[in-house]
């Protein structure tokens, strides 16, 4: 018994012991996670912690100086390009490691190794949708390239530099929560994040639905679902001329080119406003007779944030602005030169093909091929792995058939075809823009940015202003890919590329401004056809205030910025009242509410919050009855469905008056139980951690806005980079994004820069022009690298 009293003790210890310092499943292990010297409290950092550094690294080849500014903004200047991307490698991973393996992660399909079998239908599905197999080919050209190469290489052993200085207790400390710990960076993991923004870009089509809808609706479907809006402002402007078609309008071919699709389900069709705006002012417009650019892509609003702000200095480059972590080089930004910026070009580049499998292989012109395979083998955490068998045809790899049919519930097998798994290389060509002096630079840099495509705005400082539609397309005839395709045949093959000089453009127009956001790109005088997901509202907004306006100021630009004037509501709220006449007198103070508002989406306004609440249950209205027949909940657009409602000789009218009687009683019926109905409050604009830990996160944020504004500030999306350039002889630029530079919440560096964003502020960007120096004041901390001797 004695014996038993004293090994007992000793045998428990040994257990506790072991779980405390071991995961158990998706438990991490909380001795490590608790240790008071290495667990997450070491993440703390003083609230005055000295960034200044002295070091030597094998790896350089020169003297490195980097200087902080008080944001933390780093400033690296070298002597050659190897020792500026091995900086800035090392920087991204300083601040934002985590961030960094857990984007790439989630790009190739390996967030089961993390998070367990609930993470699977998603890894598969950006296995099954050829991600990694896009980044493999991205990754080829990209080290083809001696330039590019070279980047690529500098900046993974920059990266791996600082993985491999670090013990547990230096881990981020999501690594800690979540148990497991950094793998040494491959070049691989670059290609995948800008597959990661390939994806989010371009990923998401309407090609399933379409056909379908088609299908059951036959010529009513057009009616309903226009290529074009009635009115919309290009992002070319109307009557540009545009570059002459060096290929033929190729016909319609004839046979069985269209697949047959049925579907079970759809994910319902929300508001679109996940977009980007961008703008360039002419020396015309301009108060001091300098070009402007403005630039504010609306992407996911996440912590640590999307961007890292950097200026990057080395012969032949000197150039300022936002860069992703994980990525060399400067995504949006400015040099002594020039300055640009992108939107989102919603041109079709992703098209599905069903695909007729017999014993194992496919049918491909009347011929029977065989499938290239790859075993996609997936780690789960505390399982075993799963091999998901992905077959690729002659399209692309068959992202759903019998065995994967989420998510849109189809019984078909669909390949697809997409321009992300063309062998590109988009690094060389911000490589190029980074060291741009002028237009022909510009364009030449953007011919290499093939996938995802985009609106890039261009000003120089010679005062020109310049913006192209971006990226690769193909000589489409007209339907092709709109719906889903006959796989079976040639005939439904992509054909040729149309030649990127013949890309729709603009040069200095006559109108004194050019601008993008998100809506159709050309007139219908541009030779070749597209398609595409189009929005429109933010583009009417934004050329209505540039058309009205002289004389513009920076200060100008940033009121553009943060305008939460609602075109939609502007439009259709007078109608919407009218037929109201005959309501329960009960709710006439949201009524006369509604008639005193002045269209404003501003934070605290009430009438916004019925207006949205109103203008959503409307729009649900107006087309569940006769879309729920259909058993889908995908409807037409929210532009289309006004200009329905504007329009009084529309079959659709007894329809629509019937919705807005019956949604104004359900509204009515949902703001009444708001505790609050404050604007911000009921669409609680959010910037969360990535692992969505609510700690890390902030809610409730008290901003305007929403898709149908120019501060297009929803949900979880939003402005993830304001940025506003003058090119004068030093640009004179401001920018504000909604995060802070360190990825560590226990940092103050954090979330700095979210209460200055929240209330349309911005900060003045210490851009220090070739041949300057930066005063002492501007100096918050130095690092002073060299080489070992």
């Amino acid at each position: 018994m004695r014996i038993i009293r004293v090994i007992l003790p000793l045998v428990l210890t040994v257990i506790v012991g072991y779980l405390l310092n071991n995961p158990l499943g998706s438990i991490p292990a909380f001795g490590k996670l608790m240790d008071p010297v290495n667990g997450f409290w070491a993440n703390a950092e003083p609230e005055e912690n000295d960034f200044n550094q002295t070091a030597s690294f094998t790896e350089l080849q020169g003297d490195v100086s980097v200087w902080f500014d008080d944001r933390l903004v780093p400033h690296i200047t070298a002597n050659n390009d190897h020792d500026l991307y091995f900086l800035q490698g090392y920087l991204h991973a300083y601040f934002r490691l985590f961030q960094m393996d857990l984007q790439t992660r989630a790009a190739a399909g390996k967030v089961s190794e993390l998070l367990g079998e609930k993470a699977l239908k998603y890894d598969r599905t950006q296995r099954r949708k050829g991600m990694i197999y896009g980044a493999e080919m991205s990754l080829e050209a990209m080290e083809r390239e001696p330039k590019t190469k070279l980047a690529l290489d500098a900046y993974r052993d920059g990266i791996n530099k600082y993985i491999s200085s670090l013990s547990f207790s230096d881990y981020p400390v999501e690594y800690k929560l979540m148990g497991f710990e950094p793998q040494p960076w491959e070049n691989i993991n670059t290609a995948l994040l800008l597959m990661y923004m390939a994806d989010d870009l371009t990923g998401a089509v309407d090609d399933i639905a379409y056909s379908y809808l088609k299908k059951m609706l036959g010529e009513e479907f057009d009616y309903l679902f226009p290529d074009r809006i009635e009115g919309a402002t290009p992002v070319i402007p109307t009557g540009t001329q545009h570059p002459p078609a060096s290929l033929p309008v190729p016909n319609i071919p004839d046979g069985e080119i269209w697949g047959d699709i049925s579907m079970k389900s759809t994910d319902e069709n929300e508001e679109k406003g996940k977009g980007s705006n961008n703008w360039a002012i002419g020396s015309s417009k301009s108060a001091t007779g300098n070009a402007i650019l403005c630039n504010d892509p609306h992407l996911s609003l996440n912590l640590p944030a999307l961007w890292y702000e950097v200026q990057l200095h080395a012969p032949g480059i000197n150039c300022y602005g936002v860069s992703l972590p994980g990525a060399p080089g400067i995504v949006i930004g400015f040099n002594d030169k020039i300055s640009w910026g992108f939107t989102n070009n919603y041109r079709d580049v992703k098209d599905y093909y069903t695909i007729d499998i017999v014993d194992g292989k496919y049918t491909f012109d009347s011929t029977v091929k065989d499938f290239e395979v790859r075993y996609e083998t997936i780690k789960i955490k505390g399982k075993e792995d799963y091999i998901d068998t992905v077959l690729y045809t002659v399209h692309g790899p068959v992202m759903y058939d019998n065995r994967f049919a989420e998510p849109h519930g189809v019984s078909q097998a669909l390949a697809v075809k997409w321009m992300g798994h063309r062998a590109s290389n988009e690094l060389l060509a911000l490589y190029k823009l980074n060291r741009a002096k002028g237009y022909d630079d510009y364009v030449d840099a953007i011919g290499y940015f093939t996938c995802p495509a985009q609106n890039f705005i261009y000003a120089d400082v010679n005062k020109n202003i310049a913006l192209w539609g971006q990226g690769q397309y193909i000589n489409k005839w007209k339907d092709q890919g709109k719906y889903v395709m006959n796989g079976n045949t040639s005939a439904t093959l992509w054909a040729e590329d149309i030649p990127v000089i013949e890309n729709p453009h603009a040069y200095n127009p006559e109108q004194g401004y050019l601008s993008s956001a998100n809506q159709i790109v050309t007139d219908t005088a541009y030779p070749y056809y597209y398609n595409g997901d189009f929005v429109e509202y933010r583009a009417w907004r934004i050329n209505e205030v540039l058309d009205s306006i002289s004389n513009v100021t920076v200060e100008d630009m940033f009121a553009l910025q943060n305008d939460v004037h609602s075109y939609l509501a502007e439009r259709v709220l007078p109608t919407m009242l009218t037929a109201l006449s005959n309501q329960d007198q009960s709710t006439d103070e949201y009524i006369t509410e509604l008639k005193n508002w002045n269209y404003e989406l501003s934070s605290e306004s009430t009438p916004a919050t019925t207006f949205q609440i109103w203008w959503s249950l409307f729009h649900d209205a107006v087309w569940k009855e006769q879309f729920s027949k259909l058993g889908l909940k995908f409807y037409p657009s929210h532009e289309r469905t006004m200009e329905l409602l504007l329009d009084t000789t529309s079959t659709y009218q007894g329809q629509i008056r019937k919705a807005i009687a019956a949604s104004w009683q359900s509204t009515v019926d949902s703001i009444s139980r708001l505790n609050n109905r404050a604007w911000y409050k009921v669409k609680n604009t959010s910037v969360n951690h990535l692992t969505k830990l609510a700690p890390f996160g902030y809610t409730d944020i008290k901003v305007g806005g929403w898709g149908n504004a120019v501060n297009a500030m929803k949900g979880a999306h939003g402005p993830s980079w304001r940025m506003v350039v003058e090119m004068a002889d030093v640009p004179n630029a401001y920018g504000v994004y909604p995060g802070g530079q360190s990825g560590n919440p226990g940092s103050k560096y954090y979330a700095t820069f979210i209460d200055k964003w929240s209330k349309g502020e911005y900060y003045k960007l210490s851009f220090i022009a070739n041949g300057k120096k930066p005063t002492n004041d501007q100096i918050k901390y130095r690092w002073e690298l060299s080489p070992e001797q």
